[in-house]
């Protein structure tokens, strides 16, 4: 019996052992997606759920927003045969499968909204939308839930319930500037954030637990007259919610754990009046929170792994000027991290994170000279995105491969 359980566990051992994998991680050649003509102001999204379709946005020479896609991991690009209107600031997002895909710009006097259900093979015509500028969009893993926020001297929102096909009429839920719109993943928790222009230049926040019907009164987060680009993020489920902003001497946090009805005391992240351009991602429970921001001298993260409730500063990835633009996302398990921006010698540069945001490792080499660097992951962290602004409008997939370890040995007795 004992010669049995022994062979057994070693068998077992065999097993485990030739499962064992190690990885690499490297990005693909740069694709130019904007030939022949030049771009600006480039927006990339992939459905979460594979990573295998990714669209693009950007605004061409000619000042109209042109979209691409791709539906094998970033490999190969199409784009859409014809500009979908003149406008600027353009957003596109998606959701897990990547069937809906909804885009957003400001025309110059109306906000103008697409969308396509075929994976972004084609478009509808855009219609005005409303009077306003600097729009944000954001949907649920579905694509049925989709909300939009602008700003048009009041902060505006509009919803739809039917995949982007119809919608209700806008709701004014503050004034200000910069809104930014989040949704969890069922669409049912929406989040609004936003600079108050009238009271005192305050960071504001709203929420609606109704998937938008109704919104509650906006809470005051940051205080002070130098306040400035405020961004939230939320888990799946919506409970835990955070936000982060420069208040015009740092860079501060704060957080929710019951669905944005009431937030924690304010954390300070940064440590410099120079620091700007603050992003914030998550994972799907809310468990790790990881921030970047450009201090002037260095680009800076820190990550929690305690649903917000206290900071480390991670490491200082690189120096960089203070138009570095820097992006950061995660995976579904925050295992998984990765940074862009754009280093003091205008340069594109990416560093990943393997160990939950504790250390980080600068990609080399770097994507070349550029401006405007995003990415984006889907949720196993494998399949990674980016895009720049370069004259031309450029994109680089990164791929995380495993491979079987070889070395290991098994002696038995």
């Amino acid at each position: 019996m004992f010669k049995i359980i022994k062979t057994f566990v070693v068998v077992l051992i065999i097993l485990i052992n030739t499962s064992i994998f190690a990885e690499n991680f490297s990005f693909s050649t740069s694709l130019n997606l904007s030939t022949p003509g030049t771009g600006d102001e480039p927006q990339i999204t992939t459905n979460s759920g594979s990573g295998q379709y990714v669209f693009a946005i950007w605004e061409t020479s000619d000042a109209k927003m042109q979209t691409a896609r791709s539906a094998d991991f970033g490999q190969t690009w199409t784009t859409a045969p014809a500009p979908l209107d003149f406008g600027i600031d353009g957003q596109i997002v998606t959701d897990s499968t990547g069937k809906y895909v909804f885009a957003i710009w400001d025309d110059g006097t109306n906000i103008q909204l697409a969308r396509s259900d075929d994976f972004g093979q084609t478009w509808t015509l855009p219609s005005p939308f409303e009077l306003g500028r600097f729009p944000q969009i954001a949907t649920d893993s579905t694509g049925r839930y989709v909300y939009a926020t602008w700003e048009e001297t009041p902060i505006q929102i509009k919803r739809s319930e039917d995949f982007g096909q119809t919608w209700g009429l806008a709701i004014t839920i503050g004034t200000g500037s910069n809104p930014l719109i989040i949704t969890n993943s069922t669409g049912r928790y929406v989040y609004d954030i936003w600079r108050d222009l009238v009271d005192g230049q305050k960071i504001k926040t709203a929420r609606s637990t109704n998937f938008a019907r109704t919104w509650s009164s906006s809470t005051t987060l940051g205080v002070g007259n130098d306040t400035s680009d405020p961004k939230i993020v939320t888990d799946n489920s919506g409970q835990y919610v955070f936000a982060i902003w420069n208040s015009g001497t740092n860079i501060q946090t704060a957080r929710s754990t019951n669905f944005g009805e009431t937030w924690s005391s304010l954390i300070n992240l940064g440590t410099t009046s120079s620091s700007v351009d603050p992003q914030i991602t998550i994972d799907s429970s809310g468990k790790y929170v990881f921030a970047i921001w450009d201090d002037a001298t260095n680009i800076q993260t820190a990550r929690s792994d305690n649903f917000g409730q206290s900071w480390t500063l991670s490491t200082t990835l690189s120096l960089a000027n203070t138009f570095s633009n820097p992006q950061i996302a995660t995976d579904i398990s925050g295992r998984y991290s990765f940074a862009i921006f754009r280093d003091d010698n205008d340069l594109i540069q990416t560093a990943r994170s393997d160990d939950f945001g504790q250390s980080w490792t600068i990609i080399t080499p770097n994507m070349g000279s550029g401006i405007a660097p995003q990415i984006a992951t889907d949720n196993s962290g494998t399949s990674v995105f980016t895009i720049w602004d370069a004259t031309f409008i450029f994109t680089a997939t990164g791929i995380r491969t495993f491979f079987p370890l070889t070395t290991v040995s098994i002696v038995r007795d």
